[in-house]
């Protein structure tokens, strides 16, 4: 009964998030930690963090470590399965649409919208995992500094996070 759960559970939230991965973390945490309790804070936490440095789209790769945490292979295959099976069901309807009314003005119009709607439960998932990632100044400095010259100087993300792997652990208990 829990896979069948866990199937309907994140069939729901690919059904109903739109965005991409990082705004379907808002809706992940709420089903996963909040409403089953499948996992804690801190595990969801270390579940966005391992799907933010595995390759693949973010909302998949947490549904598979969450279905795996909680029912082994069989569950990440459950939970990887429910939710992308609504984003296939949607692209497919919304391609036979967009082919017959791509040139109507109010067909454009909500793509507008939807981009709004992206950016809000983006904003939702920062602020909700911002608390419980902040665990000092310390931490928040480092970010800081990576994010300065990952913006300012383009360098790649993945040599920033081996940086900041390196300070935390030289200089994390200062």
């Amino acid at each position: 009964m829990i896979l069948l759960t866990m199937l309907f559970t994140f069939f729901k939230i690919g059904l109903f998030s739109f965005g991409g991965g990082y705004a379907i973390l808002a809706m992940i945490r709420q089903e996963v930690v909040i409403h089953h309790a499948w996992i804690t804070e801190s595990e969801f936490v270390q579940v966005v963090a391992i799907s933010q440095m595995t390759p693949g789209p973010i909302a998949i790769n947490a549904a598979t470590f969450i279905g795996y945490q909680k029912a082994g292979v069989l569950g990440s295959l459950i939970c990887t399965f429910g939710v992308i099976l609504p984003s296939l069901i949607i692209m497919l309807i919304i391609t036979m649409s967009y082919l017959k009314l791509k040139k109507l003005p109010w067909f454009q119009q909500i793509f507008k919208r939807l981009r709004l709607l992206s950016v809000g439960l983006i904003a939702a998932a920062l602020i909700m995992i911002m608390g419980n990632a902040v665990q000092d100044w310390y931490s928040v400095a480092i970010f800081a500094v990576c994010f300065a010259a990952t913006w300012r100087y383009k360098l790649n993300p993945f040599t920033m996070l081996i940086l900041a792997a390196v300070f935390g652990m030289v200089f994390g208990s200062v």
